[in-house]
C-alpha cells in the first residue's frame, strides 16, 4: 500500500492513546519596549498551533507501530492531521450525535478575517467558547485552517446558519463561502518537531515514556 501525506486522522491520530497533552500556540511577534513598561508588538506571521503529547503506557507492539508511523514522516519533512483530544467534538455535543452527518460550510468571512459565519448546522445547534473547527480551502494544494471559537455562545438559527462570530486565529486569506467545515474531530495539519520524538522505553510487557511535540504546518 502506498503511503500518502499528510496522514489522514484515521491513519495515526485515531491510534494514539494519549495520556497528557498541552495544546497551545506559538506566536511570531516582534516586541520592543521602554523603561516605563510600554510594549509594542508587531505580528510578523500568524500564530501556529503546537502540541506536546505523552502517550499512555502500552504493549510493545502497539507503541512500536506508532513509532514506525512517526519515523515514516521523515522528521519534519512530512505532515499528518492531529486533533486536540480535549476538543474532538463541540462541548454541547460531546459525541457528535447532534451534528450527525450535517454538511457544514462557511457562510461568510468578516472583514479582516476576525469573524466567520457558518451554515449547514442542525437548527439551534450551539458552539461554545474554545470549540475547534477545521476548514479545507483553496486547491493545488488544498490548504487547512484550524480555528477556535472566541465567542461565549454561538447559536444556529432555524435554517442552520449562524451570525458572524469571533474566532482565533484570524481566518486565513483564501477561505471563502462554501468551503467545507469539519466540527467532528477537527484536525490541524502538523509536523513532528525536530528531535522531539521519543518512542518510549521497553520494560517487561509494556513500553512507557513515548512522547513527541508537533507544530502546525500552513
Amino acid at each position: 500500500m502506498a503511503i500518502t501525506y499528510p496522514y489522514p486522522v484515521s491513519f495515526l491520530a485515531d491510534r494514539l492513546n494519549i495520556e497528557t497533552v498541552t495544546w497551545d500556540i506559538k506566536r511570531n511577534d516582534e516586541l520592543s519596549g521602554s523603561g516605563d513598561s510600554r510594549i509594542w508588538q508587531a505580528e510578523l506571521a500568524a500564530p501556529l498551533w503546537t502540541g506536546d503529547v505523552t502517550l499512555n503506557v502500552g504493549y510493545h507492539d502497539d507503541l512500536k507501530q506508532i513509532a514506525a508511523l512517526i519515523r515514516k514522516l521523515h522528521g519534519a519533512q512530512e505532515q499528518f492531521f492531529l486533533y486536540d483530544p480535549l476538543s474532538k467534538y463541540p462541548q454541547l455535543d460531546p459525541t457528535g450525535s447532534i451534528l450527525g452527518a450535517s454538511a457544514v460550510r462557511v457562510n461568510s468571512v468578516g472583514t479582516g478575517g476576525r469573524t466567520i459565519s457558518l451554515r449547514g448546522l442542525p437548527a439551534g445547534y450551539v458552539l461554545t467558547l474554545s470549540d475547534k473547527m477545521q476548514i479545507a480551502y483553496a486547491s493545488s494544494p488544498i490548504r487547512n485552517a484550524f480555528l477556535e471559537v472566541s465567542d461565549l455562545i454561538v447559536t444556529a438559527d432555524g435554517s442552520g446558519a449562524t451570525g458572524q462570530f469571533e474566532i482565533f486565529p484570524n481566518v486565513p486569506t483564501g477561505v471563502a463561502a462554501n468551503d467545507i467545515v469539519t466540527l467532528a474531530k477537527p484536525a490541524c495539519k502538523v509536523f513532528i518537531m525536530p528531535t522531539s520524538h521519543n518512542p518510549g522505553s521497553a520494560s517487561g510487557l509494556m513500553t512507557t515514556g513515548a512522547t513527541f511535540k508537533v507544530m502546525e504546518k500552513r
